[in-house]
């Protein structure tokens, strides 16, 4: 720079004395046009510096030009609009002198800055991790290297430490130049020294709440590290806090930072306004009708929280306007607009508040487009929106559609998503894009085989086919050998709608022989290891919505079973054909919703009630009657994360002796009951405090699960699992009520349209101690 300004400066006394000794023109002869005097002429412009390929954007840039008189004034503009226009030099020089013949020759010496070699290194850093470090620096390799993003990244280090609460560290730089590439390395070195820790938080200006219920609403401790990102955030959280608790105007008027002699203690210091505390007035609904009205103006004004007289929380107010506008939204009322104005008085400390509510008009449902069908024909899915009025010239009805969701997730594993948009066309009349997602594999050939220490050598053979013909229809057989009294044979076929109706009907043939183990208490006691029981016999089941939500099936069920099992004692007992006939009714409200799959509701509720009567007049030889309730729970959280719960209970009535049914009644552990146990560890004590090894008659055992998706197909759970069973002897069970209980966590993915489950319970109580058990399934738990 000061070469061009000393440059061009001797330029212009060049230009003045040259001017001095040229003869005037003559005043009364003058010149329609600007005379260029030879001597001062540009007759060349060269660049030094600089690829060939880059000299038309340099041109372009200056406005020098040859031909024209040299102006010391426009040379000094080409410099800074290359400064300015490029960044891509250093320096710049501009030297000036005699052409060949006659003129100027104007010489641009241009310096480019250096490129950035390699990463910027980064050393030090111990507490830190590199990459947030890196994340502060505007450096980046390849670009071209100035002091100034140079300077600007050391404060942006310096500033996230800070933020980390490293108030002592300091920060170096240091540029090794190649001069013969014109690259140069760039290293910051970090002296982290000791985080700061937070002596005091204390508050000025709290006359009405006490600085114990302030500091609880901070993330910053006394006696924790200080984090910059945390304390801003505290200071917003203690705001709202003031407007949850009625004092709307309080604000933060000041926060102070004082630190120990040695800088390793931080004493923070926050001043409140407060304002005055508000309490509601009165609420005045100015409500806007649609040609159908959704809702009266008492029907809203039950939906106000907080009530007049009660403090105004503002909090709970936002969400009572959230909650409105959610209401009209399922409703189908898209247009809906909800205002609020609140009117403050300051002197009586009140607040009266108007809610403007236009209800607009409701969407109605134009065409019904259905799109990504590839096997599944076009009227399997249309019924089932039929079924809940979703066809053109309905009113648009989200809690129709969230059912719809569910029935078709329902009718199979083919379906992997339903999304329901209207289209964006303006007016009332809007055209509904349905659009299905079809699993590339609806059909299941395998073979196969393996080794199981229940069944020793296995082999397997399955054909099965999830949407028949493209018409929801699902067929599967199976057949299976074992070397251990092991062997399937089954067919299976279900469809969800026959004779044009939406009646459910599902029906099975089956011949299964299994061989389940004993562990822990039995085998030590009676020397038994194993158990076996063969089932032979088919199903019929019917079922159909009596509602949008609510469902009624029948199942009748003809079973011959054969067993080698124990008795009351624990002793080895036979059974032969033993026959059971049976019929059950299920009653269900369904309101579940899926997002990703038929495994995973993310909201809504399911509730089964139960009656099985067998025996009687359907002669055989099992008479019994089952009673059986069972509830699920599904609650949304932050992130797509879900809380679960499931509770079910059951009570067998049975003529027939305990332990010919001993393969009837109950016992509890295993992945599907009560995790961290072996499968039917939990058996009943009587009232003599003796194990009942049939079973018990009554169970009751409940789970809780929070599920984390972390892909569309994997998600993770934690839980925590709780039951018992109890036999005859126990006529109230709350004066045995001590459930056994387990907790753990697992992940669950999907396998082929089937859900896979890994998990590993820790059972506290269990007969040989605490102790961990890992638990694998294919198939849906709760």
């Amino acid at each position: 720079m000061k070469v061009i300004c000393w440059r061009i400066g001797l330029l212009a006394g060049l230009v003045c004395l040259m001017l001095s000794t040229t003869p005037a023109a003559a005043e009364e002869d003058p010149q329609p046009t600007k005379m260029i005097d030879e001597a001062l002429q540009i007759k060349e412009i060269a660049f030094e510096g600089i690829e060939e390929d880059s000299e038309g954007l340099i041109r372009s840039i200056i406005q020098t030009r040859v031909g024209e008189e040299i102006s010391p004034y426009q040379l000094a503009q080409d410099e800074k609009n290359l400064y300015k226009d490029t960044g891509f030099f250093e320096d710049i020089l501009v030297d000036v002198e005699p052409a060949e013949g006659s003129g100027l020759k104007v010489i641009y010496r241009l310096i480019p800055r250096p490129k950035i070699e390699g990463n910027v290194n980064i050393i030090g850093n111990e507490q830190l991790k590199y990459k947030k470090l890196k994340d502060a620096i505007s450096l980046k390799p390849g670009e071209l290297f100035a002091e100034y993003r140079l300077w600007k990244s050391k404060q942006e280090v310096l500033k996230t430490y800070k933020e980390s609460g490293y108030y002592l560290a300091e920060v170096q730089t240091y540029e090794d130049i190649d001069s013969d590439t014109n690259t140069i390395a760039v290293t910051f070195e970090i002296t982290e020294g000791q985080r700061i820790k937070v002596e005091e938080i204390n508050f000025i200006g709290n006359d009405n709440l006490s600085p114990k219920s302030l500091r609880k609403q901070m993330k910053t401790r006394t006696g924790k590290h200080f984090d910059e990102l945390f304390f801003e955030e505290d200071l917003t959280t203690l705001v709202r806090y003031y407007q949850d608790t009625g004092f709307n105007q309080a604000r933060i008027s000041k926060h102070e930072k004082r630190f120990s002699d040695d800088k390793t203690e931080l004493m923070l210091d926050i001043t409140v306004d407060e304002g005055p505390q508000f309490i509601v007035g009165k609420y005045t609904v100015n409500l806007t009708h649609a040609e159908k009205p959704a809702f009266s103006e008492e029907k809203i004004h039950d939906m106000l929280s907080p009530t007049e007289g009660e403090i105004f929380n503002r909090g709970e107010f936002e969400e009572t306007l959230l909650k409105i506008e959610e209401e009209y939204q399922t409703k189908g009322y898209l247009l809906s607009q909800v205002d609020a104005n609140p009117d403050f008085d300051e002197v009586n400390g009140i607040v009266d508040l108007t809610l403007n509510i236009t209800e607009g008009d409701v969407i109605i449902i134009g065409d019904v487009h259905i799109n990504g069908l590839e096997k599944t024909k076009d009227y399997v899915i249309r019924r089932e929106l039929d079924q809940l009025d979703i066809k053109p010239g309905e009113f648009y009805d989200v809690q129709a559609l969230r059912k719809a969701r569910q029935r078709i997730f329902q009718m199979g594993s083919f379906i992997r998503n339903v999304q329901f948009v209207p289209n964006n066309s303006e007016g009332a009349i809007r055209d509904l894009i349905v659009t299905i997602t079809e699993s590339p594999r609806t059909g299941l050939l395998s073979l196969g085989g393996g080794y199981g220490t229940e069944g020793g050598i296995f082999g397997v053979a399955q054909i099965g086919e999830n949407n028949l013909w493209g018409r929801a229809y699902r067929i599967h057989l199976k057949g299976e050998l074992g070397a251990r009294d092991r062997h399937t044979g089954e067919i299976r076929f279900s469809t969800p709608w026959i004779l044009g109706t939406p009646t459910r009907f599902s029906t099975s043939l089956y011949n299964t022989q299994r061989t389940h183990r004993y562990y822990g208490e039995i085998f030590r006691r009676h020397g038994r290891d194993r158990y076996t029981y063969k089932r032979v016999g088919g199903s019929l089941t019917f079922g159909r919505p009596l509602s949008k939500n609510t469902d009624l099936s029948i199942r009748l069920k003809n079973e011959s079973v054969d067993a080698d099992t124990i008795d009351v004692e624990g002793e080895a007992v036979t059974l032969r054909n033993r026959l059971t006939r049976s019929i059950t009714f299920s009653l269900s409200r369904d309101t579940r919703d899926y997002m990703r799959s038929l495994h995973e509701p993310v909201s809504g509720s399911h509730h089964s009630l139960s009656y099985e009567y067998a025996g009687g007049f359907f002669g055989a030889d099992n008479r019994f009657q089952r009673y059986s309730a069972d509830t699920s729970w599904f609650f949304s959280s932050w992130f797509n994360h879900v809380l679960a719960g499931h509770v079910r209970a059951s009570y067998l009535n049975s003529i027939s002796s305990d332990w010919r049914l001993a393969y009837e009644r109950y016992r509890l552990g295993g992945i599907d009951t009560v995790r961290g146990y072996e499968d039917f560890e939990i058996f009943p004590v009587n009232a003599n405090g003796r194990i009942n090894y049939s079973g018990g008659n009554k169970v009751l055992y409940a789970n809780l699960e929070y599920r984390i998706p972390f892909a569309n197909q994997l998600t993770g759970v934690v839980f925590f699992d709780m039951g018992q069973v109890w036999d005859e002897s126990r006529t109230n069970i709350f004066n045995d009520f001590k459930l056994k209980k387990g907790a753990g966590a697992g992940i669950r993915f999907d396998l082929m349209g089937m859900l896979a489950r890994v998990e590993a319970g820790y059972g506290f109580d269990r007969p040989d101690g605490p102790g961990w058990k890992f638990h694998f399934t294919i198939g849906p738990g709760f």
